[in-house]
């Protein structure tokens, strides 16, 4: 039974998301001892609740610009909760003494967080990260933006520690809590580029212009976590549980190749499986996807077969070019700014619906541009500010009729 914390008004919510502290204050002797209480039971130790609470609201105060409404408040509290329990039971057992907190009371505590907290500017993590994302820096080699870019090997297989035990929610709660752990790691990848990113020996992480992910700390102990708000591929070796989180998907796999495409303005996640096979759990249901097949997810957790068109034209990527079949403009313009970096505009929203078939590779904009000419019967030129912009291209004379005779 998840445990209850004591709600929060509307106004306080929006006080946190700007930075006030004394938000964060309200809220931290508002549930402190309902966190204390949670956090002794799921430590199985009362002196362990003050350094959780200490730990929780630091964390809710790092992650304060993803909670919008009371619903996410409770979610976003819980998870620190559990968070904190992880984080203190890894502290006594690293210590040969126990390492035991000393007793803190709600003041105590509350010195020590707004220490914490005044130590620098913190800026609120957006969802699009959990933290501060470090971007993928071009590479040198002058081929453009859309280059493959190389992410240093990141240090993540974790080493497992003596009293580490699975949170009662199970592997899914272990990815869950996993981003929230000191070792964490945020990556982003800019429009217009692509990256490659090493997650462990035999694990690899192909990720899509655009594209915010974070690899989960602890990887490769109790899970493997990665979270997806963009598009990524990966290759996954035989192992321990593998998660995706996309949304509010959950894509498992113990091994293999799969792709999963999970923009924040996408109607639908798409994942496609090369290899092995993979289970995805939405708020709808589970459903198993075999090799060499594809299932869409929609915002409301719905499943179903997408057509070979719609997969293609949303991970097509991941073989270097971008396909579109009768796609509408307004779309192809779109997906022009996320993998070509060509933020296109048009006056002329007649244009929107012009469907758009072309298939072009990725790291050319010369070609993208010609291929968008000539599918859409458009005209690619720049305004006075040196902005991209399409206009309807002139219609083309009919060629004169050949005479009788000639």
């Amino acid at each position: 039974m998840a445990p209850t914390f004591p709600s929060v008004d509307t106004a306080t919510l929006k006080a946190l998301r700007k930075g006030d502290a004394s938000a964060l204050e309200r809220i931290h002797r508002a549930s402190y001892a309902a966190i204390v209480a949670d956090a002794s039971k799921q430590g199985g130790d009362p002196s362990m609740g003050p350094a959780v609470a200490q730990l929780a609201m630091i964390q809710l105060w790092e992650n304060r610009a993803n909670i919008e409404n009371a619903e996410e408040f409770a979610e976003a509290i819980q998870t620190a909760v559990r968070a904190g329990v992880t984080r203190e039971q890894r502290r006594r057992a690293a210590n040969k003494d126990g390492g035991k907190a000393a007793a803190g009371t709600v003041d105590s505590t509350w010195t020590a967080i707004s220490a914490e907290i005044a130590k620098g500017p913190v800026a609120p993590v957006h969802k699009t990260s959990d933290a501060k994302p470090r971007p993928v820096k071009p590479g040198t080699d002058g081929g453009g933006r859309g280059a493959m870019i190389a992410v240093g090997v990141l240090l993540l297989i974790g080493v497992a520690i003596g009293g580490y035990y699975a949170l009662q929610s199970g592997a899914h709660g272990l990815a869950a809590s996993s981003y929230t752990l000191p070792d964490a790691k945020p990556v982003a990848v800019q429009p217009g580029q692509r990256g490659n990113l090493p997650l462990a020996p035999g694990d690899t992480a192909a990720i899509g212009s655009d594209s915010h992910i974070t690899v989960g700390g602890d990887y490769g102990t109790k899970v493997r976590a990665v979270r997806v708000d963009g598009s990524a591929n990966f290759l996954v070796s035989t192992g321990v549980r593998f998660e995706v989180n996309a949304k509010d998907a959950s894509i498992v796999t113990m091994g293999g190749s799969f792709a999963v495409r999970a923009y924040k303005d996408d109607p639908a996640i798409i994942v496609r499986v090369k290899t092995g096979e993979v289970k995805v759990d939405t708020p709808k249901g589970t459903q198993t996807v075999a090799e060499g097949k594809s299932l869409s997810i929609a915002a409301d957790g719905t499943m179903s077969e997408p057509s070979a068109a719609v997969v293609d034209q949303a991970l097509s990527w991941t073989d270097g070019k971008i396909n579109f079949t009768a796609a509408p403009l307004k779309v192809v313009m779109s997906e022009m700014a996320r993998w070509y970096d060509l933020p296109v505009t048009t006056k002329d929203t007649s244009l929107y619906s012009r469907p758009v078939t072309m298939s072009v590779a990725l790291g050319s904009n010369k070609e993208a541009i010609a291929a968008l000419e000539q599918s859409a019967n458009v005209k690619f030129t720049y305004d006075k500010d040196s902005k991209p912009v399409l206009q309807d291209a002139p219609a083309k004379a009919a060629a004169p009729a050949k005479k009788k005779g000639k």
